[in-house]
């Protein structure tokens, strides 16, 4: 008879691939993360088409590989994530938002306690394009949930740090 965790990581899965456009695939032992199946065609410019995961209300660009962000300086240059003083790390991810409701955007890590994801949603941007700062307190398994009014778009990622 399987046991709860399989049961509980089965369901997990099926819901992920039915509340937006992706796949799961495993980035640890216990992360299914979220990976986008939608290809963003070069001109999309930021439109709905220009984001490559979600729904007709709200979609965000998760420009991570194989859904797993990696924070600090990569080996050919450059960062996806910065790691702040205290540890954190900062990513900034790009929504698209059809609802004239304020984006909200929270989030907690699913693998062990931490404390709650913090988002910066700036103001003044209406619909389409929003940008948004994530900070993660801590690397793990992370579920993010953006609301609009009705509108809601969860996603998961697994934060790493980079191996010095």
């Amino acid at each position: 008879m399987p046991s709860v965790f399989v049961w509980t990581a089965l369901c997990l899965a099926i819901i992920e691939t039915t509340t937006g456009s992706a796949a799961a695939e495993s980035a640890g032992p216990r992360c299914q993360v979220t990976i986008p199946t939608t290809a963003v065609p070069p001109d999309a410019g930021f439109g709905a088409a220009g984001f490559n995961y979600g729904n007709t209300r709200l979609r965000a660009h998760l420009h991570w590989p194989k859904g797993r962000l990696t924070a600090g300086i990569l080996p050919g240059g450059g960062a996806m994530a910065i790691i702040q003083k205290d540890g954190s790390i900062r990513a900034k991810v790009g929504w698209w938002v059809a609802a004239a409701d304020r984006l909200v955007v929270t989030g907690r890590r699913l693998d062990t306690l931490a404390r709650p994801l913090r988002a910066e949603v700036p103001t003044g941007y209406g619909l389409g394009f929003q940008p948004v700062v994530l900070t993660f307190p801590t690397v793990g398994c992370w579920r993010v949930t953006g609301s609009a009014g009705a509108a809601r778009l969860t996603f998961v990622v697994e934060v790493v740090k980079v191996r010095r």
